[in-house]
């Protein structure tokens, strides 16, 4: 039934022909392909990888690999790589760590990077 949809699949990180080329774009086209019932590991081949490698030394997500890891960004990683099921892939108590660093201590919000 879907098999022409299938064979013409490709899922880029980019959100347009000339737009940024980030985590946000994987994250969408995982969540579209998850909730419309089209999902499979083939239309996604290498996608984890490459969120993983957007991992910072920090523990964070930047948009793409070798940027400052923001609280959006990390979000869409980690959601995506969820829908993915690629979680095994990246530093989960780097993560954890840099992510319970972001909580303020006195306004109790959270940071979107490390300042």
């Amino acid at each position: 039934e879907n098999e022409w949809l299938f064979s013409k699949a490709v899922v880029s990180t980019q959100s347009t022909g000339d737009g940024e080329l980030d985590v946000r774009g994987a994250y969408c086209a995982a969540v579209v392909a998850h909730l419309s019932g089209v999902y499979t590991e083939e239309m996604f081949a290498n996608t984890g990888e490459w969120i993983a490698s957007c991992q910072t030394f920090e523990g964070g997500f930047g948009s793409r690999p070798g940027t400052e890891a923001h609280g959006g960004y990390t979000f869409c990683s980690l959601a995506a790589l969820i829908l993915l099921n690629k979680t095994h892939l990246i530093n989960k108590d780097q993560l954890l760590d840099w992510a319970v660093h972001r909580q303020m201590k006195f306004e109790g919000g959270f940071q979107g990077r490390t300042n």
